[in-house]
């Protein structure tokens, strides 16, 4: 099976150079325990900071289910700044530059150390798929995607970037390409202290995180699920991120506001969660309609399908065999995840739904009561009888729903396992093909 280089990847992977180019040498593998699982990689290239150099930064490959390493999905990441207390150089000078608008000194050092492990790559008959930053790395980043991720065809990432105006430090050519291809530079930019360094929002894919916090200056890896974040796994710390629904808006800014309340005993929670509700409209613009997290799923799948067609292209013999195998393989799986996730959205809309109606029905209610005293019984039932909850919600509607979905959610269980079988066969197949071309004749 074939393991891409997502954005999960690469926001843990950043947070574990600093100790893995100490302890790791190149060609020896290491682990990476994700929110997905846990994943094996090949350290492909390193560079660790010295007396001399203030780089941190390694180059990884996925390791195969076979224990042979994929060339073909390399990803470089750098590390944030190397801290005073941190062995080496002091990333700080740098930094400082970067703030005042120019390109980080440690730029050159992130140049040499990806030409190096081109060629390296380029030996294994591999190519770089992703470059990734952190702070002040995730700010020079713009400049690696102009100069360099339009050369090689790398997508580049930068994680709550540091740096003034790092769009001024690209040529002309490169400046024209960026605005040509934004989907090349992905930017995370959280509400963190990196803020002060004057970085822009314009250029590039920007995804900005609020709510995290001031001190939270970090990559968030453990948000992520794959190439995007976990909208539901956000809201619930109370953080707000593009494409969020309705509904995990309202839960993000519920927590927000009681984490916030701490720092403000006056505070009124549920004020200062509509308030809160209000600033994700002025930030974001507007709500998702459906499950982003969903879309992103079936993305992701789409992407590791489209990359398997192009691998069996350019195959042959038993590695086509084996592509041919995987690419059965994600699209069952993608055909059991549509149908698991449609089923949980369609019963989150309708609790949603019905909630909001038994809300409005009490609303209603308290409404009446207070005027009883100016109308007969009568006269307040015959106004309120409309608006209560088994009028508004229809109930043997909502179950023909569900049963229509998980019908829908069976045929697609049972296609994928189907899928899944054949597969298999195709695998035992050839299997069985292999040894019969060793087997003497009798």
């Amino acid at each position: 099976m074939v393991k891409e280089i997502t954005t999960e990847v690469l926001a843990n992977a950043i947070d574990a150079t600093k100790k893995t180019v100490r302890t790791v040498e190149n060609d020896d593998t290491f682990r990476l325990d994700l929110p997905s699982g846990k994943q094996y990689y090949t350290v492909v290239n390193k560079i660790a900071s010295n007396d001399d150099n203030q780089l941190n930064a390694m180059a990884i490959a996925p390791v195969n289910e076979d224990g042979t390493t994929d060339y073909n999905n390399v990803a470089i990441v750098y590390a944030g700044t190397n801290m005073p207390n941190e062995t080496g150089k002091s990333g700080f000078g740098s930094a400082v530059n970067a703030f005042n608008g120019n390109i980080s000194e440690e730029y050159k050092q992130a140049e040499k150390f990806l030409n190096q492990t081109q060629k390296k790559v380029a030996q294994k008959g591999g190519s770089i798929t992703d470059v990734a930053g952190f702070s002040q790395s995730g700010g020079y980043m713009m400049k690696m995607a102009g100069e360099h991720g339009q050369k090689f065809g790398f997508r580049t990432t930068s994680f709550d970037d540091w740096g003034k105006n790092q769009f001024n430090t690209l040529t002309y050519d490169e400046q024209q390409w960026l605005k040509k291809n934004p989907e090349f530079l992905i930017r995370y930019q959280n509400d963190s202290w990196a803020n002060a360094s004057g970085r822009d929002r314009k250029y590039g894919t920007v995804s900005q995180i609020s709510g995290a916090g001031f001190g939270e200056h970090s990559t968030l890896a453990k948000y992520f699920d794959g190439d995007t974040l976990n909208l539901d796994r956000l809201a619930k710390d109370g953080i707000f991120a593009p494409n969020m629904t309705l509904e995990q808006v309202k839960l993000a800014a519920k927590v927000w506001a009681k984490k916030n309340s701490k720092f403000n005993p006056l505070a009124n929670d549920k004020s200062e969660a509509k308030k809160r509700v209000e600033e994700y409209l002025e930030l974001y613009g507007k709500y998702a309609k459906g499950n982003a997290n969903l879309t992103a799923l079936k993305s992701t799948t789409d992407k590791g399908i489209t990359n398997l067609q192009k691998s069996i292209a350019g195959a042959s013999g038993s590695k086509k065999i084996e592509l041919r195998v995987d690419l059965a393989n994600a699209v069952a799986k993608k055909a059991k995840i549509v149908g698991e996730e449609a089923e949980k959205i369609l019963k989150k809309m309708q609790q949603d739904m019905e909630h909001e109606i038994s809300e409005l029905s009490k609303e209603i209610l308290n409404g009446a009561n207070e005027i009883r005293q100016y109308l007969s019984y009568a006269e307040v039932q015959e106004m309120i009888a409309p608006y209560e909850k088994n009028k508004l919600w229809d109930s043997v509607q909502a179950s023909e729903n569900m049963g229509e979905i998980q019908q829908d959610k069976e045929k697609l269980t049972t296609f994928s396992e189907k899928l899944t079988i054949i597969a298999k066969n195709i695998q035992d197949y050839d299997g069985q093909a292999g040894s019969s071309m060793f087997t003497p004749k009798q």
